[in-house]
């Protein structure tokens, strides 16, 4: 179902009186209804898989960056890693994915519209679950007046069956709200995830990569050692933006 459809389903509010309790099978089934409707407004929450190929997408254009430095390769693999021949099979990478560079870049650009189109997304979701929460709510509250009435009343005794029948679904009615509650925090935090996300790759792709390559051709053309310190540092400062791209996935 779309979103447009999803937005015109309005969630009842509870009935007066919420449940007649002489009634066994409405006693059993209360807030069904609710709880289908609920459903069927919602829908599938995104996977994050566009989200984990944008950071792994840029560690391959941050190890493209490194194919010029073996120094920094070495130093990466460690002495063990030397010694098994790592430093030369992630050089080899690094010099594979520096020859795509510009093809790593349109795909992170193509992982990074799929990322923006489903922000509203996961804003509309976060919505739906929170009017829900909502809903459901208000069901249980009217339930649990039903419940002190008939406790209140001579005659409850006699009905001590549907009583515990309607504490059992009213029970139930909570627990579905909890897990709707947690879906609406998720999405939220999803969202504010994929929002930094975007934030760190634009960071990137305008200004520290653009920057980097200035400078490692100018380090090309003048041969300055202080000019390699400089494109290094802005490397750096690359991964440290992809680390932390890849932190928000844990």
């Amino acid at each position: 179902m779309s979103h447009d459809d999803s937005r015109v389903i309005a969630l009842p509010p509870p009935p007066t009186p919420a449940v007649v309790l002489d009634d066994p099978l409405a006693v059993a089934s209360y807030g069904a209804g609710l709880l289908a409707m609920v459903e069927q407004r919602a829908s599938a929450a995104g996977d994050g898989h566009a989200a984990a190929r944008l950071v792994a997408e840029m560690d391959n254009i941050h190890q493209a960056m490194r194919a010029h430095d073996t120094g920094a390769i070495r130093r990466s693999v460690g002495l063990l890693g030397r010694l098994l021949g790592r430093d030369v099979e992630v050089q080899a990478q690094a010099e594979r994915l520096a020859g795509q560079l510009d093809i790593c870049l349109l795909r992170a650009d193509g992982i990074v519209t799929e990322v923006q189109g489903a922000l509203p997304v996961h804003q509309q979701q976060a919505v739906l679950a929170a009017e829900a929460v909502s809903a459901i709510d208000a069901w249980a509250e009217a339930g649990e007046r039903v419940l002190q009435d008939a406790v209140a009343q001579a005659g409850a005794a006699d009905s001590t069956l549907t009583v515990a029948a309607l504490q059992r679904r009213l029970h139930h009615l909570r627990g579905v709200a909890r897990l709707r509650a947690l879906e609406a925090s998720q999405l939220q935090l999803l969202h504010a995830q994929s929002v930094e996300l975007l934030e760190r790759y634009q960071r990137i792709r305008d200004v520290l990569l653009p920057l980097w390559r200035q400078q490692v051709l100018a380090t090309k053309a003048a041969g300055m050692s202080a000019r390699l310190v400089t494109a290094a540092d802005t490397q750096t400062r690359i991964l440290a933006e992809v680390e932390a791209m890849q932190a928000r996935l844990r």
